[in-house]
């Protein structure tokens, strides 16, 4: 089948891209996979070639053929790409008309709770593993030279040390600030350290 997508995210993820965005055909969620069990589903460079020797960016707009929809317990928006057949750039779309299609989420709390990760007991209370939020008064940090971070304020309430997985952002210099921001941010399908499940900006759109 071929599904015309709002491409959101390719984030980074065990050398390849975590590649989500919006389908247009219904406006829900959609993540591209492979079926490479070794880097849990992550796409290739190759995999998000055009035919003209182009790559996928975020906000192109694509036509992909899909094998089958694939969701798992913890990432129920998973789709299996046929890895066969190009992708084909229809055109380009920016966050404002994104969010006509599918509107910034509102949520009591993001991904769970309030920190920047999730147990593996309070995963199974998340129904998704992908959102898209406005927040504000946003900071870059880069505690380490291997990790950047993103503390920002979601309906008052203040979120630290978030991972960043938005590779525009891992050059960008210590304590840079945008205002307001959209953000999609992601949990991924098994855990990062021990039992617990590391909450990622996988994109920002700055506003």
């Amino acid at each position: 089948m071929i599904r015309e997508v709002a491409i959101l995210t390719m984030s980074s993820k065990n050398h390849g891209f975590c590649v989500a965005g919006i389908d247009l055909g219904n406006g829900e969620w959609i993540r591209l996979v492979s079926d490479d069990v070794d880097t849990h589903g992550a796409l290739r460079k190759e995999d998000v070639r055009y035919s003209d020797g182009g790559y996928c960016k975020p906000l192109d707009v694509v036509r992909v053929a899909i094998d089958q929809y694939t969701p798992i317990e913890h990432q129920p928006e998973n789709a299996l790409i046929d890895s066969t057949k190009y992708w084909e750039k229809v055109g380009t779309i920016d966050i404002e008309s994104v969010l006509k299609i599918h509107p910034a989420e509102y949520h009591d709390v993001l991904l769970g709770n309030q920190y920047a990760y999730i147990t593996e007991a309070g995963i199974y209370k998340v129904s998704e593993s992908l959102i898209l939020v406005k927040v504000s008064d946003l900071t870059i940090n880069h505690p380490t030279e291997w990790s950047t971070k993103a503390t920002f304020t979601y309906r008052g309430t203040q979120y630290c040390n978030m991972a960043v997985t938005d590779p525009e952002y891992y050059a960008a210099p210590n304590n840079y600030h945008v205002n307001s921001a959209i953000l999609v941010m992601s949990l991924p399908d098994s855990p990062q350290n021990e039992k617990y499940y590391n909450k990622f900006v996988a994109k920002i759109f700055p506003l």
